[in-house]
């Protein structure tokens, strides 16, 4: 019996995608700097750090420094809040809430933006455990740990939880903590036909109701 439903953020409940993209080419712009490859969705996912060291080239710590503090002034200010959620989320957290399921979020998006995106949208209420890539630094450092330890935070049996998510790196992170993973087809990552990803948010709650 599934209790709490884990879910990643971008490319699973929003898409962030064209604020976030927008807010790399500004950046790199600013800082006078050429993108090293294509500015596409396929971006969306890793760690802030990580993923512009890939665009930029770049390695000096005080370099990335620098354009990691002009992605955040940009996003965290504005960019963000133009953020959409994806079709009947709104409905589907609604029910799976009033049905008693307790709700989370692991993402490897930053705390401050994903709780201003949370807030914009409404849904403050619906969300008991928010765990971002920078929520607890000295305890992890990728999405399996940040897993690992919202379990262990909240005590949660890892068979009483189900994380949904759009990426296989998604799927690796809920594999390492022995949680049942979920994949969608509408998000930023790619699965087949035989790993039969969710289309659409409300096949999510017919798939718990029926489990």
């Amino acid at each position: 019996m599934k209790t709490h439903i884990l879910f990643d953020f971008d490319g699973t409940l929003v898409d962030s995608a064209p604020a976030i993209l927008n807010c790399f080419e500004c950046v790199l712009q600013a800082h006078g700097l050429d993108a090293c490859r294509s500015i596409d969705a396929s971006l969306i996912g890793p760690p802030l750090r990580q993923t512009l060291e890939i665009l930029s080239g770049q390695s000096d710590p005080a370099v990335l420094d620098a354009l990691g503090a002009s992605f955040k002034d940009i996003y965290d200010t504005q960019a963000c809040l133009q953020t959409p959620a994806y079709a009947a989320c709104q409905d589907v957290l609604t029910q799976l809430h009033a049905q008693g399921f307790t709700l989370g979020i692991a993402t490897n998006k930053r705390l401050l933006p994903t709780r201003r995106i949370i807030a914009a949208l409404g849904w403050e209420a619906l969300f008991a455990e928010v765990f971002a890539s920078d929520s607890l630094p000295q305890r992890y450092t990728d999405k399996s740990g940040m897993i690992a330890a919202l379990l262990h935070d909240f005590e949660i049996a890892p068979a009483a939880a189900l994380y949904v998510g759009d990426t296989e790196a998604d799927g690796r992170a809920a594999a390492a903590n022995d949680v049942a993973f979920w994949p969608v087809a509408w998000g930023y990552g790619r699965f087949s036909a035989q790993e039969q990803p969710l289309q659409t948010m409300q096949e999510l709650l017919e798939r718990l109701v029926s489990a």
